[in-house]
């Protein structure tokens, strides 16, 4: 009886440090990946704004306001992927995770589905509705760096839990950064205005919608504190929604 207890122990013991190794083996995948994947992307911008900063200085292009306005939006976008670069690398391990592939698969579908809108194209926009435009990418992008650099080492792409943050944008409603991933958004499908990138639009608010629902759901679970933060603290609009 004791030999047969001390092979079932050795036998855990031998069993723990693989699981333990495979669970390091994911965590350190599911950060190099996504972070390999938008420092690749930072470069292709990067490359393509150098390239349409070298189209802006010859003479007869677009005229200069537009310029400055699209290497403004540009030069924002930049830097809101490669702080995505750097969180990937750097976040903390999730405490808890949603459950099955639907929240997974709305994370990714969230994330990517507005890039459909690029590959429509472009609309011929006024000057005042090229402003309004950039000026949403613009303003969109720039508050959506400011509330990923608060939410820091929490940062998830997926309905995981790793660290309640209620300080800064977060004081004032639950979601700040999908309200500014969204304006950006709007901005980017205003320059490539039609009927079917409206429906994507509208597509990708639903998936953001369902990302939220999924994240609460998360939180709740993994911090008793969060019914309090949630019952004082808006979701999107303060004092109405």
């Amino acid at each position: 009886m004791d030999l047969v207890d001390e092979r079932e122990i050795t036998a855990n013991d031998v069993r723990k440090p693989l699981f333990l190794d495979r669970v390091k083996l994911l965590d350190l995948v599911t950060r190099i990946v996504p972070s390999t994947f938008f420092l690749l992307v930072v470069l292709q911008k990067a490359n393509e704004q150098y390239a349409f900063m070298m189209k802006g200085q010859s003479p007869g292009n677009e005229p200069a306001w537009k310029f400055v306005a699209d290497l403004v939006s540009r030069s924002s976008a930049i830097c809101f992927l490669g702080l995505l670069a750097v969180l990937f690398l750097i976040r903390l391990e999730p405490i808890k995770k949603a459950k099955g592939i639907w929240p997974r698969a709305m994370a990714i579908a969230g994330t990517f589905f507005v890039a459909l809108v690029t590959f429509f194209p472009r609309a011929n926009l006024s000057m005042t509705q090229t402003v309004v435009a950039s000026l949403l990418s613009l303003v969109g992008t720039g508050l959506s760096v400011f509330a990923l650099a608060h939410l820091g080492r929490s940062f998830s792409l997926m309905a995981e839990a790793r660290r309640l943050v209620t300080t800064g944008p977060y004081r004032i409603v639950r979601h700040p950064l999908y309200i500014f991933e969204t304006v950006a958004s709007l901005g980017v499908m205003l320059q490539f205005l039609s009927f079917f990138t409206v429906l994507i639009f509208l597509a990708y608010c639903f998936l953001q919608f369902q990302r939220m629902k999924n994240e609460e759901a998360v939180l709740e679970m993994a911090f008793p504190e969060y019914q309090a933060y949630k019952s004082k603290t808006a979701r999107l609009i303060p004092g109405i929604y």
